[in-house]
């Protein structure tokens, strides 16, 4: 990742869709390594690779302590038996409540739809488990190597909050 770079994403949230661009803002430490801004129309992300580990301390819509584990990649993955590659304990703060919390993340290879062809993807799946009340949040991302977030999908309890797609990665190499 760079300054610059960015993404183009179709956003649908409930019977909104709209096309929305996430760019790299700046760099800045995550996790006491050296990360990145990431800004769009729906908020702030902030991420880093810490020891091959993908972490972000905020999302556009919540903020974690310690850094939440996004994504671990792996070659040894199989399509159809989703792995736990690792947990996580600490507080989200989410509309300005701080709730103590616990996650775990699975991952498995996977296809998706880029564009008009199915392409192998790695699907990690973020379960976070909020403490009072006790909700959880499901968050199913799938990245390509090369490419990165090529779709995603926030749901809370069973249902779709949001999805992302991606429409283009050019830009800013």
């Amino acid at each position: 990742m760079k300054v610059g770079k960015h993404w183009t994403y179709q956003v649908r949230a409930g019977f909104d869709r709209r096309v929305a661009e996430v760019r790299v803002l700046r760099p800045l430490t995550v996790a006491s390594v050296d990360g990145f801004e990431l800004v769009g129309p729906l908020g702030v992300s902030r991420v880093a690779w810490k020891q091959g580990t993908l972490v972000a301390d905020s999302t556009v819509n919540a903020q974690f302590s310690p850094p939440i584990p996004l994504l671990v990649p792996s070659s040894d993955l199989a399509k159809d038996v989703a792995k736990q590659v690792a947990t996580w304990h600490g507080r989200v703060v989410v509309l300005g409540k701080v709730r103590p919390a616990s996650a775990i993340l699975t991952e498995r290879t996977d296809k998706v739809e880029q564009g008009s062809q199915k392409v192998s993807a790695i699907l990690a799946t973020l379960t976070v488990t909020l403490q009072n009340p006790g909700s959880k949040i499901e968050l199913l991302s799938w990245y390509r190597e090369g490419t990165g977030l090529v779709q995603q999908e926030q749901r809370t309890r069973g249902n779709r909050i949001v999805q992302l797609q991606l429409l283009d990665s050019g830009g800013g190499d």
